[in-house]
């Protein structure tokens, strides 16, 4: 009976059980069973999808998502200043969360971004305290006679030899890509150099590929797969967490002893001995924490739940990167993004090579990006009139004042570009015109945005997808840093040599000249980068922190959060490799104190 694999999971005496089998849930499972002397139990919601070709080949990735097999389908309520739009939020609903169903770029924030966390109160979590993570969860191999201009860019002693996530920079080379660094030259931005720490400039940045295999390298395939065997790590896939168990009481702080969950249609509750280890992502950790009697007391108590600590800041402090985008189309097929969607007979042919060698336009990612600072386009401030009316946390002027020094600081990047495929799932709000033919996009991101959002339960039942109110363009900032960012986009597009591919601009169907034009424009395509962090954040109790920089929910003596929630403050470029990194700084901080709070 498949009820007998929850009821067995159930009698095993764990000392630590993880909520969340995703990219930083596998990661401390990992780690943590690497000690024999321990026993570990994962619970995920997701199946188990070993060699999952919708998974494993890299070209696939848009496929996953708005399926529900692999996808929460999760939604954002109304965006009041985006027309009312609703925009679809993917994660990954499978063992691997969001690292086995999105992109695959590989890429870190500039230094000063990761300190800006220590100088919200978090010691020991600034870049020196960072850095080596990175190193240890990547072995980067360059592919073997690649484009000289991709293997130039990188010195590998700045990258991982030996760490589990496999890692290569792309040798899919369309012409399109071709010409975005020239392009980009021409602007004035140069080429990075990723031999140092900066993320400045443009570049083809690195991917989680095996380009051994041709596949996807992921929490599920590099962290899961060659440890399933360990006897004292413990998977059980399809189980829905309803909520944290614990003894105590709130005065004196409580202890987390059991989690509650449900396995096809009977609830069941396996016990924790030592830790509970909340890594269900930045929409399911606050959630679940509100199911468990853990947040803003006026919330759980309209939601019928009895309050065992009162935190506000639980589903609090919610940031995304968002992006414009501009699509045209383009001369020549040779430059498309999107050339599989319009010729079936290539989709064809390039999976028949796929299969035969691993190789190809389906082994690849198309990774083309430029990062660029507010003083790189011009050294002019947006007006940062009205920055105190939106302070709804206690401790936001901190972090606003952080993010003006990071727009006068000429080695932060305020923007990311992004050459783009057109017409893929989730990137472009409106249809394809009819007659449009090769097409190619650039996106358009400010890397730290300052509206502030959030997510809370709509109910108490499990089942039901919280309320996700991302705020989008909320704070006026936000609105003049996208519409710069706009316009330096379609610059890039009417720029040489990219614009000599280009036939005509799709999206936007007319040029935009005055600022009502590009404020339409941003209103009508802003869209998420799924870079969601901040809804448990990593902050002091009084500026609106869940969780202390041991990443220790605060009131509690045995449950943390480990995965992208913590983060108090957005860094430029897309977060894979800095939650893989702050998985394994939290391994190692949770061995640090392996014994420490053992449950009776």
């Amino acid at each position: 009976m498949p009820n007998d694999v929850a009821e067995i999971f159930c009698k095993t005496r764990f000392d630590y059980i993880i909520i969340g089998g995703g990219t930083a849930g596998l990661v401390v499972a990992a780690r943590l069973s690497e000690d024999n002397s321990v026993n570990v139990g994962v619970i995920d919601a997701g199946e188990l999808r070993l060699d999952d070709p919708i998974i494993s080949i890299p070209m696939l990735s848009g496929v996953a998502r708005d399926n529900p097999t692999y996808d929460w389908l999760f939604e954002t309520a109304p965006q009041t200043f985006l027309n009312d739009r609703v925009i679809r939020w993917p994660r990954g609903k499978v063992v691997g969360g969001s690292s086995s169903i999105h992109n695959h770029v590989l890429i870190r924030a500039s230094p000063e971004e990761y300190d800006d966390w220590e100088a919200l109160g978090n010691k020991g979590w600034n870049w020196e305290g960072l850095a080596p993570y990175f190193k240890k969860t990547e072995t980067f191999r360059p592919i073997p006679g690649g484009h000289a201009s991709l293997r130039k860019a990188y010195t590998t002693t700045n990258h991982g030899h030996d760490g589990p996530l496999q890692t290569t920079i792309s040798d899919d080379l369309n012409e399109s890509n071709k010409l975005w660094i020239p392009t980009w030259n021409n602007l004035g931005i140069q080429t990075a150099q990723t031999g140092d720490d900066s993320i400045l400039g443009t570049q083809f940045t690195k991917s989680s590929i095996d380009y051994t295999t041709g596949t996807r390298s992921s929490a599920l395939s590099a962290y899961y797969a060659p440890n399933a065997n360990r006897p004292n790590l413990h998977l059980l896939s399809n189980a829905l967490v309803s909520r944290i168990v614990f003894s105590g009481h709130a005065e004196s702080k409580l202890t987390a002893t059991a989690v509650e969950f449900t396995f096809g249609d009977k609830l069941y509750e396996v016990k924790a001995h030592v830790e509970v280890i909340l890594c269900a992502g930045v929409v399911k950790s606050p959630t679940i924490l509100e199911l468990s009697g853990i947040g803003s007391g006026s919330i759980l108590e309209a939601n019928g739940i009895t309050t065992l600590i009162d935190n506000p800041g639980v589903g609090e402090n919610l940031q995304d990167h968002a992006f414009t985008i501009s699509s045209h189309q383009v001369f020549d097929s040779k430059y498309s993004l999107d050339p599989l969607s319009s010729s079936p007979e290539l989709a064809e042919k390039s999976m028949e090579e796929y299969k035969a060698s691993k190789t190809g336009f389906f082994a690849c990612a198309s990774n083309a990006a430029t990062y660029v600072s507010n003083f790189q386009i011009d050294d002019s401030m947006p007006e940062k009139s009205g920055l105190d009316d939106t302070y709804r946390l206690p401790g936001l002027k901190k972090q606003y004042d952080l993010q003006v020094a990071r727009l006068a600081n000429p080695k932060v990047p305020t923007f990311q570009f992004v050459l783009a495929p057109a017409y893929l799932a989730q990137l472009i709000p409106v249809p394809k015109p009819v007659g449009a033919k090769d097409c190619l996009s650039i996106m358009n991101c400010v890397s730290s945005p300052f509206s502030r959002g959030s997510i809370h339960i709509r109910s108490a039942d499990p089942d039901d997808h919280p309320i996700i109110d991302p705020r989008y363009l909320e704070h006026h900032l936000d609105h003049d840093l996208f519409v710069k960012a706009s316009r330096y986009g379609l610059k890039c597009a009417s720029t040489a040599p990219l614009s000599e591919a280009i036939e005509k601009s799709i999206l936007p169907a007319a040029p935009l000249s005055t600022d009502e034009e590009y404020t339409s424009f941003v209103k009508k395509t802003l869209g998420t980068f799924y870079h969601h962090i901040g809804t448990c954040s990593m902050l002091p109790l009084e500026d609106g922190g869940v969780v202390d920089y041991n990443l220790v929910v605060y009131g509690t003596t045995n449950l943390r959060v480990v995965d992208a929630s913590i983060i108090p403050l957005h860094i430029s470029g897309n977060i894979q490799w800095t939650v893989y990194a702050v998985a394994e700084k939290a391994a190692d901080i949770i061995k640090g104190t392996k014994h420490a709070c053992k449950v009776k």
